[in-house]
């Protein structure tokens, strides 16, 4: 059927406006469905946690350390590997036969403030926790020198008597307290030393007749030996 002019002039503006409606309609739907842009996921780190310090120090070494710091109050000046090496130290050369006496030394120049009675406390906790094969008993030695004397000397508890000069070496044992007392007979100089495995802890000197030279120590809190009288 055909439509009128006027008719179908009426109908232009309703069908342009339908053409429109649905060209924006696609136009929608296309951009809806469009794919969203692909963002890169940050690359995984390849650095790998720094390593934990680990020691280089066995578990004997480590407890020897932690001993002498316990006993003897070491700061951290004194590190851990300087107290192993002498702890390895003291091993070797006891097993070649050096006394107790000759490491002295090696002690004080690991810690230069100790007495020679805590560098002995060092060489026995070295012992003990490094090479227990090398761990013997203890040894007190008494000792007078000079001209002639009357001796009294012992632990505490005892009194043993002797006339000097003298040296008697006994089991250390338990007493924290030891003693020796030398009287001259006549003139001249007499000197009392106690010595703890040959080690002098405390020395004294006494002249002119009658006069005593008199020397005595004790164990302190850490176990080491320290005069009481006398010199060290």
């Amino acid at each position: 059927m055909r439509l009128p002019a006027t008719a179908f002039r009426a109908l232009l503006p309703i069908m342009a406006a339908a053409a429109l409606g649905a060209e924006l309609t696609a136009c929608a739907t296309s951009s809806s469905t469009k794919a969203a842009p692909l963002t890169s996921a940050p690359a995984a780190s390849t650095e790998s946690a720094p390593p934990s310090p680990t020691s280089t120090l066995t578990g004997r070494q480590l407890q020897f350390a932690t001993d002498v710091r316990n006993a003897l109050g070491f700061g951290s000046s004194v590190q851990d590997g300087a107290l192993a090496d002498f702890g390895q130290h003291v091993c070797r050369t006891r097993q070649a036969g050096a006394t107790v006496a000759s490491e002295v030394t090696a002690a004080q120049q690991v810690q230069k403030s100790i007495s020679k009675g805590d560098a002995v406390q060092m060489i026995m906790i070295a012992e003990k926790d490094l090479c227990p094969s090398q761990s013997a008993p203890q040894q007190v030695t008494y000792v007078v020198a000079g001209s002639a004397a009357h001796v009294t000397y012992g632990p505490s508890g005892a009194n043993f008597e002797g006339t000097g000069p003298l040296s008697v070496s006994q089991p250390l044992g338990q007493p924290q307290f030891y003693s020796i007392n030398a009287q001259l007979t006549g003139g001249g100089t007499v000197t009392c030393l106690l010595k703890v495995d040959g080690v002098t802890i405390v020395s004294n000197s006494a002249s002119g007749s009658g006069n005593i030279a008199s020397c005595q120590m004790d164990q302190n809190l850490n176990g080491s030996w320290e005069p009481t009288t006398g010199t060290e």
